[in-house]
């Protein structure tokens, strides 16, 4: 679905060409507008950019009153980057324009090595949400958590800062110290001094419960399928009898990686259909002739945090009765966003199609309802399995090690005796 070139992700036009003339006019447009250097009169160099402001008299009139009646000056490139990202935003909440720094970053998370403090965050009204902390990252280590709400970075106020400073301060060799201010639980306000350190991002996580293997998938980034594959070979060498795939607060990545996911799992079976505008560019995906696991009894483990490319595993596995899905309804992003690169200027990423799961179900603002859903009471409990010597685990981790046992009960032959084929 991609190739690189010089490091960075590029639509392979050839495997799915998803942006018809109308969508690549369109492109181009996009690409004009954002990159046109004006001359001293403030008039576009670009016929094409011109001839489309000067046409459009709510976006003249609009600009004419910024120039001449805003209280304070404004950079052109903020101006520029609010006029990308409005076309972008009435699209939809996932389409939107990247500043080259924030590209940069794009492409050392894909790559899953970076210099920063380790942690994931969206913009909120109070400030910077935390979304998630990796573990063993200088953030992690100085005690941040989820939730909490960074309301400064060095003294400055987040909402008041550049987007571009703040990615500098926090993602690159810009400081390699940051001082940053939270709000925790909306009352109480931590300080924290942090060194930036180069953050290895594995995506897969293998950890052995008993015969059970867990293979936890943060996130798809290009090292993932590497990861799985890597994680297979390990828990087939310890005879495991059951796989777990814990894909709970997975907020998707590179969709090309969580396909090729599936295709391990799967023997000749639908993995997922694409489809756009134009109905001759959709295209159906299908595993090939061979599951690594060769049967092994499989649980997949899903929340409402679950997202795009982990909702499409979860869904190709449940519809083929591969694995039974258990947890709750996911978040609902089943749609496809193409990362299109502005040289120089950073990328748009466009939503160029939607995804369907194999049994043809809406995955888009609907999300993947478990097999068996688990009460989110259930889902933080910790406890101590009776007879293991594993560390306390989860009530979910307990439930998804029941049905796996139940399964292999139900089968003839135990497939984790039957020696699986080289993928």
């Amino acid at each position: 679905m991609y190739h690189k070139k010089d490091g960075v992700l590029y639509r392979n036009i050839e495997v799915m060409n998803y942006l018809g003339r109308v969508k690549s006019v369109f492109v181009i447009l996009i690409l004009t507008l954002a990159s046109c250097e004006k001359k001293d009169d403030g008039q576009p160099i670009d016929d094409i950019a011109a001839n489309f402001i000067s046409s459009n008299n709510l976006i003249k009139e609009v600009i004419e009153e910024v120039k001449s009646n805003y209280a304070d000056d404004i950079e052109k490139e903020k101006l520029e980057i609010g006029a990308v990202n409005g076309i972008l935003k009435v699209l939809d909440n996932h389409s939107t324009y990247i500043t080259q720094d924030e590209f940069d970053a794009f492409n050392k998370c894909a790559r899953g090595v970076f210099l920063g403090i380790g942690i994931d965050v969206k913009q909120e009204k109070e400030g910077l949400e935390i979304i998630s902390v990796i573990d063993e990252s200088p953030a992690a280590i100085s005690g941040l958590k989820a939730l909490d709400v960074i309301t400064r970075i060095d003294g400055k106020d987040v909402l008041k800062t550049n987007i571009k400073d703040i990615i500098s301060r926090l993602n690159s060799d810009y400081t390699l110290n940051v001082k940053i201010s939270v709000l925790r639980n909306k009352t109480e306000t931590l300080e924290f001094k942090l060194k930036k350190s180069v953050i290895q991002l594995p995506s897969v996580k293998l950890n052995f419960i008993d015969d059970i293997a867990l293979i936890k998938i943060t996130h798809f980034n290009e090292e993932t399928l590497v990861g799985v594959s890597q994680a297979i070979k390990a828990l087939l060498k310890k005879k495991s009898t059951g796989v777990i795939i814990d894909l709970r607060n997975n907020p998707g990545g590179i969709l090309e990686q969580a396909v090729n996911v599936c295709d391990l799992f799967l023997s000749d079976k639908k993995i997922v259909e694409f489809q756009s505008k134009h109905a001759n560019e959709n295209k159906t995906v299908q595993s090939d002739d061979n599951d690594l696991l060769n049967g092994l009894p499989m649980v997949v483990l899903v929340n409402s945090k679950t997202a795009s490319g982990g909702e499409l595993v979860a869904a190709a596995l449940k519809d083929n009765k591969r694995a039974v899905v258990l947890g709750e309804k996911t978040y609902g992003k089943g749609s496809l966003q193409t990362i299109i690169p502005i040289p120089g200027r950073g990328a748009i990423k466009l939503t160029t199609a939607y995804f369907v799961s194999p049994n043809g179900n809406v995955i888009n603002q609907v999300g993947v309802m478990p097999d068996v859903e688990i009460a989110d009471t259930d889902l933080k409990q910790t406890v101590v399995k009776k007879n293991s010597k594993s560390k306390p685990t989860s009530t979910i981790i307990l439930r998804a090690i029941d049905i796996l046992h139940g399964v292999a009960a139900l089968n003839e032959t135990p497939k984790s005796t039957q020696t699986p084929q080289a993928k």
